[in-house]
């Protein structure tokens, strides 16, 4: 065994007893030195059944179990492997009736879990004001820190409905004998503090947990007390990459580790095993900018490498066709497939990467997450859509009736769908029969909500009339509707899901460029319907590239990867989380860097766009501070500009806007580099001069004559707010105005959802 472990990972395996700190930078071999140090201890003596190894997933456990079996035979199944929720499932069984709960328990999954709590709600009179999924990513945000939601006295809407709902849940899963995932873990941690968890803190005299920056409060009260009674406790981990702070993981667990055990022993992993000097170079020297660290720093006994590449593309459509280019002409030389990876930073990112793919049947697998047209917020907002087109879909209907949540339950669903059966019509005549009074068995209460509905209907009917772009209805659609509002009450995974709501809107306004603005609605719902299952496809073939988030690429290698998106305001994304610094969350980002720079084996190549499309309007981007970290060693011979794909703008001037990124001002990490082109002119919209849209300059001017829109005149959008006129664009009902809004960039709209300023 000794021979197979370089000097500090034999240290590691054969530390003797006492609290010790493992850590392993990425491809440095830790599931090695971990199965060593069990295999060990048991060679050593130690009775299997008294060593305890955590891990973060089943796979992982999994793959402990195997190579412990090969090495200890039928001693490794008396070993404790698995995940903290299934230990704690597994101790839970023997002292159930200790926290209310037979032995023969059920655990409820996240449907469960929504069923019950959005009953419960209604109950409560909840319902009408927050949604389920809410109160439910609320709970485990409070949960995960080992708070009590129920005694939250901060006055928020959000924590008066906690301290109602929290209450009744926990008293709902008793009755139901059952309890959730993150109550397998809290009754556990319970029982270790009470005088009845005796048999627990003594139970193991060795415990070993995987990832352990990944742990977040709760997760480490648990070690620490399976632990308390020997201290011999072994954490492996990477404080460079603790990327899931912004779901409970706490990274001061292992910023913080030999503080809290005084006399911890701290071994570093430094050798990697998995990629080139080049890419540890370049993962080191973005890394290094972080602070709050444990100092390492990667090498590997292989110099040399191929040097980085970075691709500039005009926007994001180019910049997937690049891709899919490269890929294919990798591919041509002898590539498989299985060996590519495309990471990105948001999911939404995913759909035009796709698009590009299939188009030259290179196969593809979306992991992690769904592909995009399967995604629930996506089909919500195109059953909109198909309620427009048709509005005698009884399917779409059902769907959408009550998403947004607006009240309309079940039990009404039901009496309008018997009104439609009845009267012999759709579901939505049915409701705006029912809103004008008609059908028995509604409370006026219920049939206002039904109104509502239709009249949300109705309102987005009216702003799809010709003439309107498709980009502009599905904005109406989004916003209207109430599906954006809803989704950013959810918090952090809504945001995600407010970023594939924008995607959709950027890919109507890439339809109606497409058409020339001809395009209608139904012929978009045909082209979504048309990609939605070829996103299928492939998906079952081994040989295909993986597209994936940085955050699911997370303990997976690949010998080529393509970063997309290397923008700031895209990645770091710098949105701005509740509670968290600019500092922190600039971190945060940078330890994704790290991660998604350390899957590369052979070659890593960054592209990003010179602009990019969001919520249909053009914003110009900086290329991402990350890039600018790396030496220009890495890059070669053509520095960190070795490759340019084309500009889609043919290097044509464009109007300015004044968003970075994703529409976010830059917060923190420095100050912005300095721009030499005219169109990253950040000067205010309504400062003089402005560009119009053939690259010309206009000074402002008023309203012209019959109430005319005319170039540098100022307008009002109701969502959108104050704009600037860049150019007009025909007459009546169909005249086109190209206005610079200050909130959210360029976007042509239809002059009659424009008023001009006075």
């Amino acid at each position: 065994m000794r021979s197979c472990l370089n000097p500090e990972q034999d240290a590691a395996v054969h530390h003797v007893d006492g609290p010790l700190l493992v850590l392993a930078g990425a491809g440095t071999g830790k599931t090695r030195v971990l199965v060593s140090r069990v295999a060990h201890l048991v060679d050593t003596g130690v009775p299997p059944s008294e060593i305890l190894a955590v891990t973060f997933t089943n796979k992982a456990a999994r793959e402990m179990k195997e190579r412990l079996s090969r090495q200890l035979g039928a001693r490794a199944g008396r070993i404790w492997i698995g995940t903290f929720h299934a230990i704690c499932a597994r101790l839970l069984r023997e002292l159930a009736p200790l926290v209310g709960l037979t032995q023969t328990f059920t655990i409820f999954d996240v449907d469960d879990q929504t069923k019950l709590l959005g009953r419960l709600l209604k109950e409560l009179g909840l319902a009408e004001t927050h949604t389920t999924k809410s109160v439910l990513w609320a709970m485990d945000r409070i949960q995960s820190t080992g708070g009590d939601p129920a005694t939250l006295v901060t006055g928020e809407p959000m924590d008066e409905a906690l301290h109602l709902a929290c209450p009744a849940y926990q008293a709902a899963l008793l009755r139901e004998n059952a309890t959730d995932f993150h109550g397998l873990l809290a009754h556990v941690l319970r029982l270790l503090d009470s005088p009845a968890g005796e048999s627990l803190r003594t139970r193991f005299r060795y415990v070993l947990v995987d990832e352990f920056q990944d742990t977040n409060r709760v997760q480490f009260g648990l070690v620490a007390g399976f632990a308390a009674a020997t201290r011999n406790l072994m954490v492996v981990g990477d404080d460079d990459q603790s990327i899931y702070a912004w779901r409970g993981a706490d990274p001061r667990n292992i910023l913080d580790f030999d503080r809290a055990y005084h006399g911890a022993t701290v071994i570093r992993l430094e050798q990697n095993y998995r990629s080139t000097s080049v890419v540890l170079q370049a993962a080191n020297a973005v890394i290094e900018k972080n602070v709050d660290r444990h100092g390492k720093r990667l090498w590997t006994a292989h110099e040399g490498g191929e040097p980085l590449e970075v691709v500039e593309a005009g926007d994001e459509r180019t910049e997937a066709r690049l891709i899919a280019t490269e890929i294919a002409r990798i591919v041509q030389a002898g590539r498989s497939l299985a060996d590519i990876a495309i990471l990105y930073r948001t999911n939404a990112q995913s759909r035009v990467l796709e698009e590009q793919l299939r188009e030259r049947r290179i196969a593809a697998v979306v992991v992690g997450g769904m592909s995009f047209f399967e995604r629930k917020e996506v089909k919500d907002a195109m059953a909109y859509v198909r309620m427009l087109t048709n509005p005698s879909t009884d399917l779409c209907c059902e769907r959408i009736i009550n998403v947004p949540a607006r009240g309309i339950g079940d039990t009404t669903i039901e009496r309008v769908r018997a009104f439609a059966r009845a009267e012999g019509t759709s579901l939505l005549e049915a409701a705006r029969r029912i809103a004008q009074g008609l059908g028995a068995g509604l409370t006026p209460a219920t049939r206002r909500k039904v109104a509502a509905f239709v009249a949300t209907i109705d309102e987005l009917a009216a702003a799809a009339q010709p003439g309107a772009s498709v980009a502009e209805v599905m904005i109406q659609v989004i916003e209207r509707s109430g599906l954006r509002a809803a989704l950013e009450a959810t918090g952090e995974e809504g945001i995600d899901r407010v970023r594939n709501l924008a995607e959709l809107v950027t890919m109507a306004s890439d339809f109606d460029e497409d058409t020339g603005g001809e395009g209608t609605l139904s012929e978009f719902d045909e082209r979504c319907s048309l990609y939605a299952p070829a996103d299928k496809e492939g998906a079952e073939d081994e040989d295909a590239v993986t597209l994936m988030t940085i955050h699911a690429a997370k303990g997976l290698e690949f010998a080529v990867v393509f970063m997309s998106g290397m923008e700031d305001g895209l990645f770091p994304s710098l949105r701005g989380r509740e509670g968290v610094s600019d500092v922190l969350e600039l971190e945060e980002e940078r330890r994704l860097a790290y991660v998604a720079i350390t899957r590369a084996k052979e070659r890593l190549v960054m592209t990003h766009a010179r602009t990019r499309r969001v919520w249909g309007s053009i914003m110009f981007q900086e290329r991402s501070r990350f890039i600018d970290d790396i030496p220009d060693a890495c890059f070669g011979e053509g520095g960190r500009r070795a490759r340019k794909g084309t500009m889609i703008d043919g290097g044509q001037r464009l109007a300015p806007v004044m968003a970075r990124g994703l529409g976010m001002p830059r917060q923190g990490g420095g100050a912005a580099r300095t721009r030499t082109y005219d169109e990253y002119d950040q000067r205010d919209v309504f400062e003089e001069p402005v560009f119009n849209a053939a690259g010309g300059t206009s000074r402002p001017g008023g309203q012209g004559e019959g109430g005319a829109f005319v170039v540098g005149g100022l307008v009002e959008h109701q969502m959108f707010g104050q704009g600037r006129v860049l150019s007009v664009e025909g007459k009546g009902d169909k005249q086109k105005i190209l206005v610079q809004f200050a909130r959210i960039g360029t976007k042509h709209v239809l002059s009659r959802f424009l008023q001009a300023s006075k």
